[in-house]
């Protein structure tokens, strides 16, 4: 409902942008959801964070399943490494849920902020 709301309110723009961002970094870096989506739905349409996680893990479906079939005639798969992360990423999805719902979301946007931050000055220093 939260979403219904907003959208009514600021119309589809905010989130075709959103999309279209995250669109591009996606096919740029292999990053969207999480690093683009999340943060974009906190700030620009109030999500909590809750909701904005699990929004961007939905668009995963449609940006993934097109971003595969357009790479896989291009030999830049690596199946293997595909299977093997993705297999216990489901684990990880499931743990993540379970956990989620325990931290306040205080911490969760904490949490991700530092997460970002620290994954920033790695890719900056190179270290």
């Amino acid at each position: 409902m939260e979403l219904a709301v907003q959208f009514r309110r600021e119309g589809a723009m905010p989130l075709i942008g959103i999309g279209v961002v995250a669109g591009l970094f996606a096919a740029m870096f292999g990053i969207g959801g999480g690093v683009v989506i999340v943060p974009l739905l906190l700030l620009v349409t109030q999500l909590t964070p809750r909701r904005a996680a699990a929004t961007s893990l939905a668009t995963l479906i449609l940006t993934s399943l097109i971003g595969v079939v357009r790479y896989s005639g291009t030999g830049h798969i690596n199946w293997q490494a595909a299977a093997l992360i993705g297999a216990p990423a489901v684990i990880g999805v499931l743990i993540g849920i379970r956990l989620q719902k325990r931290i306040s979301a205080e911490w969760l946007v904490l949490g991700f902020g530092l997460f970002l931050l620290l994954i920033g000055l790695r890719l900056i220093v190179g270290v």
